[in-house]
């Protein structure tokens, strides 16, 4: 009698998963696990490091999986200890971290699992290029584990052709080892008729400019509050306003102080999502994205997908993800920031708007899920 090949069990590391505050990693997870988990003759474990509503993909099994995790110290203990044990207990044949943080070769041997076949996301280096950022014992674990990581690995995600490039140059990774999944928009967003409505709702009933993003160092939202006092005293006559739209990830005490000094023009919005964040979009004269270092840079997409032309740094992975649909300036330029919103407030930007939903479409999730998968499919062991 012979019995059918059990399914490719594959574990996942699900802690950025958290309901109403997905962030960057975690709209990744989200949209890529949706459709992995639906892969016939996969069994998907999802170790979350808390109880967490939602997420209930069909097919998925939903692990609790030690104490939960948010500080460096809970990281190590729950990437070292918690993680191989659960590992060992449900029989892994691989497991893939998409945030880049994986147990040690060391950590999986006491478990008996040291030849378990390994995958990890690093969506960007930012601890390694933009370390003022980040508070300093969480830069310490990420350098220290991500470059451990990318050497143990036997497969790495990214989420652009630069990073791609980042990782090879910075650790010396095989290029064939790093396959890219790019991001795309975190739901289906569209142009929307209700300009006047955002308009009413989140700048007083004027025109206004608008950022999206957690607001951290590497962001860059204090060049835009700069570059936007300077629209305010050059061209007194307009009334454009500034929305703000995230909550600070890390402190930023260089934000905090221009925060304190805006005027009335600049409206914090605090986080939105769905169709909030779509009409926050379509309203905006421009989405502006002056941040320094990103790995794709979400935003982008989604304001291009909501016909909202778009101003953005000429750092990092910007030019390749925006391409001809975006204005550029450099991040810190803030002369040259002044002269993109004016412009922005008063050229015709038909052309903008027609280049980013042509740009915004070439991003899917289906897509970057099925290179996943095929890549997945690799890990799996021989029967």
């Amino acid at each position: 009698m012979t019995h059918a090949p059990r399914p490719f069990r594959l574990a996942v590391n699900a802690r950025w998963l958290l309901a109403g505050s997905l962030e960057g990693t975690g709209w990744y997870s989200h949209r890529l696990l949706e459709r992995l988990c639906a892969t016939p003759d996969w069994e998907v474990h999802l170790f979350f490091d808390r109880c967490v509503e939602g997420f209930d993909y069909p097919g998925a099994v939903k692990d609790v999986v030690g104490l939960p995790a948010r500080h460096p110290w809970l990281w190590k203990l729950w990437n070292e200890r918690s993680v191989p044990w659960m590992l060992c207990r449900i029989k892994a044949d691989a497991y893939w971290s998409p945030d880049g943080l994986l147990p040690s070769r060391t950590a999986l041997k006491r478990v008996g699992l040291g030849g378990l076949p390994l995958a990890a996301t690093v969506h960007d280096l930012n601890f390694v290029h933009q370390p003022e950022g980040i508070p300093p014992r969480v830069g310490q674990y990420y350098r220290r584990v991500v470059a451990r990581g990318v050497a143990e690995a036997n497969l790495l995600f990214t989420v652009s052709q630069t990073s791609k490039n980042d990782l090879a140059a910075t650790y010396g990774a095989d290029p064939e080892r790093i396959v890219v999944t790019y991001n795309a928009p975190q739901q289906a967003f569209a142009p929307q008729a209700n300009g006047g409505e955002a308009r009413q709702r989140w700048a007083g009933g004027k025109p206004y400019f608008l950022f999206v993003g957690a607001f951290t160092p590497r962001k860059n939202v204090a060049t835009l509050l700069r570059a936007y006092g300077a629209f305010q005293s050059r061209y007194p006559e307009r009334n454009e306003q500034l929305v703000l739209v995230g909550n600070p990830l890390h402190r930023d005490a260089e934000l905090e102080q221009l925060a304190r000094a805006a005027g009335p023009g600049v409206h914090w919005a605090g986080r939105a999502e769905g169709s909030d964040l779509n009409a926050l979009y379509s309203g905006a004269l421009a989405f502006c994205f002056p941040s320094k270092f990103e790995g794709f840079g979400i935003p982008l997409i989604e304001a291009m997908a909501s016909g909202c032309p778009v101003l953005s740094s000429s750092a990092s992975c910007m030019p390749e993800v925006a391409g001809d649909a975006a204005r550029y300036a450099a991040p810190d330029d803030v002369d040259a920031w002044t002269e993109l919103l004016y412009r922005a407030a008063t050229e015709d930007a038909q052309e903008w708007i027609q280049r980013g939903l042509a740009q915004a479409a070439r991003y899917d999730w289906n897509q970057s899920a099925a290179t996943a998968r095929a890549a997945l499919e690799t890990l799996r062991p021989a029967r």
